[in-house]
């Protein structure tokens, strides 16, 4: 048997997420599958004292390293959106080497925030880039989600930089995050030519129509109906396709 440990999206159900689409399709007789009850939280959303993305992340992991290792079977993660920074910023411990007695397979990642760039999709993760080595990586990315895909020199990056401590319930270590932000450098490069005012009109055109897309279009929620490009699966089937590939 192969556990795959669930990472759901900010503000989704524990019982039937994104995720769900992918895991439904995969064979009980050989995948157990088990939800991380991590906060999911992104600030006030869904709940107004929810605690700060980075918060959520630091105490996820730690939730996440002690599943995997109590676990008496070898684990895929799978993760979507705000869960896949989780279930990927975990693997990439594991494939560095940082925690050499957990038996991870493979990592899935559903419009990975902090997916790296490829020569297949367009940008990177809207948070950065952030490789896994040492596993099977899986990242499903629908190229007109900025979530995952977000053009590299999008205004919409600094404010993931700065929207990723905010919480209403702990406003004073939101600053601090920004003020260490400053001393340290802790942005992502954008570059705005104010001098060549029309190539600013088109990045700011650009961010403006990513965001529509994520509010109106479904970019970012529609990986369980919309096909992958050249197959004729959607964006989830592919994903069960890949983990149900794997050797026992």
């Amino acid at each position: 048997m192969i556990t795959v440990l669930c990472c759901r999206g900010i503000g989704e159900d524990r019982g039937v997420n994104m995720l769900t689409n992918t895991t439904q399709l995969l064979d009980p007789a050989r995948f157990v599958v088990k939800q991380v009850p991590w906060e999911a939280s992104y600030g006030p959303v869904p709940d107004p004292g929810g605690s700060a993305f980075d918060k959520a992340l630091s105490e996820g992991r730690t939730l996440l390293l002690r599943m995997i290792a109590d676990d008496p079977n070898p684990v895929v993660l799978l993760g979507y959106s705000g869960g896949a920074a989780l279930a990927g910023n975990v693997a990439a411990e594991v494939g560095r080497g940082q925690h050499p007695t957990l038996d991870v397979r493979g990592v899935g990642l559903i419009a990975d925030p902090l997916r790296p760039p490829s020569p297949d999709l367009p940008g990177w993760g809207i948070a950065g880039q952030r490789p896994i080595t040492g596993m099977p990586v899986w990242q499903i990315a629908d190229p007109l989600d900025a979530i995952c895909c977000c053009p590299g020199n999008s205004p919409l990056r600094t404010f993931a930089d700065q929207s990723a401590a905010f919480s209403l319930a702990d406003p004073a270590a939101w600053a601090a995050d920004l003020l260490d932000r400053l001393r340290t450098r802790r942005w992502q490069a954008v570059i705005l030519n104010w001098w060549r005012p029309w190539t600013v009109w088109q990045q700011y055109s650009e961010a403006i129509d990513d965001v529509n897309g994520y509010l109106f279009r479904g970019d970012h929620t529609s990986y369980w109906v919309r096909l992958a490009p050249g197959t004729n699966r959607t964006y989830s089937e592919l994903l069960a396709d890949r983990v149900g590939s794997l050797s026992d």
